[in-house]
């Protein structure tokens, strides 16, 4: 069977398109961002990145596959509205743009180099 990545990914996905040029001043040193954008897991509906939690650390439970997918899809709408991106809008470039930036949160927060958005 195979896996489709998230919808919100699609221009992301697309080689043809740049990725954003990266203001390092605002970026936490420990963040690599090819590690945040080059690492999805095919295999997982929604191509969840290898870095996004496969469980809740607080209850200590794991989350199905179709969890995981739906937790990822919820943060990253939650990062895209903070940024007043929500919905998607723009070229493909700048849609690309704005869920890269979204990634690079989302894996912040995920490694608690940063707070929530």
């Amino acid at each position: 069977m195979s896996r489709k990545p998230n919808p919100l990914l699609d221009e992301f996905l697309d080689k043809s398109l740049p990725l954003p040029t990266i203001a390092w001043e605002t970026v936490p040193p420990m963040v690599n961002p090819q590690e945040a954008w080059e690492s999805f897991d095919e295999n997982i509906e929604g191509w969840v990145p290898v870095w996004f939690p496969t469980g809740d650390p607080k209850r200590g439970s794991s989350y199905t596959e179709f969890e995981r997918a739906y937790f990822f899809n919820e943060n990253l709408e939650r990062i895209l509205k903070a940024m007043n991106r929500w919905p998607l809008w723009g070229s493909a470039t700048k849609k690309k743009h704005a869920v890269a930036f979204a990634l690079l949160q989302l894996f912040c927060e995920v490694r608690s180099y940063c707070l929530k958005v």
